[in-house]
């Protein structure tokens, strides 16, 4: 399963890579929401098709929500995770929102739950 990550911090967003490449994910990487479209809008009819977006909820410029609703517009069928550490874990339409510090296994099974790609990853 190919996994977009978007995260202003770089070392957040490295390490979640890691630990999701570790679990057999392909994980891309952006470092803002519009750096987030302009992947998506290049990649999504090649090898590096994305299935999951995971978006941090506060990033300077483009937040995570309207990032979310940007993706849920032009792509209906990503599904979208946004990590905070602001809020409770909760489900609402087009995303699941988990509070950071995150843990690597309740991500890939809310990736694998919710898009039900269990096996292809």
């Amino acid at each position: 399963m190919n996994v977009l990550l978007v995260d202003d911090d770089m070392n957040f967003r490295r390490s979640l890579a890691i630990g999701l490449e570790e679990m057999g994910y392909k994980a891309f990487e952006a470092k803002s929401g519009m750096e987030a479209l302009e992947f998506l809008r290049s990649n999504q009819q090649t090898e590096n098709e994305i299935q999951g977006v995971i978006v941090d909820a506060r990033m300077p410029g483009l937040d995570g929500f309207w990032l979310t609703d940007q993706i849920s517009l032009m792509y209906p069928s990503l599904k979208v995770v946004i990590l905070s550490a602001y809020s409770y874990p909760t489900q609402r339409g087009r995303y699941t929102m988990l509070t950071k510090p995150i843990h690597i296994p309740e991500l890939s099974e809310v990736l694998d739950r919710n898009g039900n790609y269990r096996g292809e990853h």
